[in-house]
């Protein structure tokens, strides 16, 4: 019985000795030692090639290290740690970690690690370490240059400001909650690629189609004529060796492709019974839906830039048995797509 009582003793013993281990909601020193205060995003690479990916992807990425390596906090129990609000010069888009770099078309995407790949929550942010946690320090910073738009320019992107900074619980410090900031100043680079047009446009701001005065016995018998129009679109940036297409649909009051309505139908003064048909040069309807979008013909290349033409008719056609005379305009938009 004495030898049992003894062993239960030693047992209760050991165990408040481990218990004393663990006491207060703090972490021990990093065996490495502590971050660099600050630890300093030292610069981006000079150049960046921007990969052809589609809107909302990455067009190129990289991992540069801010500071020496910690190897991490130890012996944490209930220790609060985590990143600060991010203070930068650059705006936002409204999406995590994404701002504007200040070139059309190209957002910076910035992230932390603390192993390439291994990303913390977005700053800021705070979490709980257990029992026993080691807490790594995120010294990697991930950048991503997504593509945000149609049109994806090329150059200097403005230098920029980025600070942050990594707050931990101690049982060393003072105050017991120590922070690492995280910084860089004037950061840039230079974009560079042969994927993307920087912009489309269409070399008139708008286009009048004269669709003349046709009597509405005209337009009742099918006898008017075509009255045909363009688009001529150059796209500048690229000089690639096979073309890429740049594509167009259109917007406007109309029930299904190649019928426009007219503005103002039903009112007083506007002509009853008439709409506008509309085709490409080969007879097909023109797409009001951004599914149908239709490629224009390619011109010629010019000094940075690709010239590009869509050949289209107008004609006046009947909706209904009754058709009356009166003003008969039409708005229609058009909708380039490339890249």
């Amino acid at each position: 019985m004495k030898a049992q009582q003894q062993a239960r003793l030693l047992a209760l013993t050991l165990g408040c000795i481990m218990g004393t281990a663990y006491a207060g909601d703090y972490c021990d020193r990093p065996p490495d030692g502590a971050p660099n205060n600050p630890s300093t995003i030292s610069s981006l690479p000079a150049t960046t090639t921007l990969k052809y990916a589609a809107i909302g992807k990455v067009m190129a990425s990289y991992e540069i290290t801010a500071g020496k390596r910690s190897g991490g906090w130890v012996w944490c129990n209930k220790a609060k740690w985590g990143m600060t609000d991010v203070v930068t010069s650059l705006t936002s888009r409204d999406s995590q970690g994404l701002y504007d770099s200040g070139v059309p078309g190209v957002g910076i995407r910035i992230r932390h690690a603390y192993t390439s790949g291994n990303y913390t929550p977005y700053p800021p942010y705070a979490l709980g370490a257990h029992i026993g946690t080691s807490v790594p320090f995120p010294n990697i910073i991930s950048i991503e240059f997504v593509r945000t738009d149609i049109g994806v320019g090329k150059g200097d992107m403005p230098s920029f400001d980025y600070k942050t900074s990594f707050f931990i619980d101690t049982n060393y410090t003072t105050p017991a909650r120590a922070n690492f900031p995280i910084e860089g100043t004037s950061l840039t680079t230079k974009f560079e690629h042969n994927a993307f047009f920087t912009t489309c446009y269409t070399t008139k701001s708008s286009t009048e189609v004269k669709m003349g005065r046709p009597a509405a016995e005209q337009v009742k018998r099918g006898s008017v004529q075509d009255v045909p129009f363009a688009l001529d679109v150059v796209c500048e940036g690229l000089n690639p060796t096979v073309k890429p297409p740049v594509k167009v649909y259109f917007e406007g009051n109309s029930v299904r492709d190649g019928l426009l309505n007219l503005e103002g139908v039903g009112q007083p003064g506007v002509a009853k019974g008439v709409a506008i048909s509309l085709t490409n040069d080969k007879n097909v309807a023109l797409p009001f839906s951004k599914a149908k979008a239709v490629a224009l013909d390619w011109q010629a290349s010019g000094p940075g830039t690709e010239m590009y033409r869509f050949a289209a008719k107008a004609r006046y056609v009947t909706t209904g048995t009754e058709v009356a005379a009166g003003k008969a305009d039409a708005m229609l938009t058009y909708v380039l797509e490339y890249n």
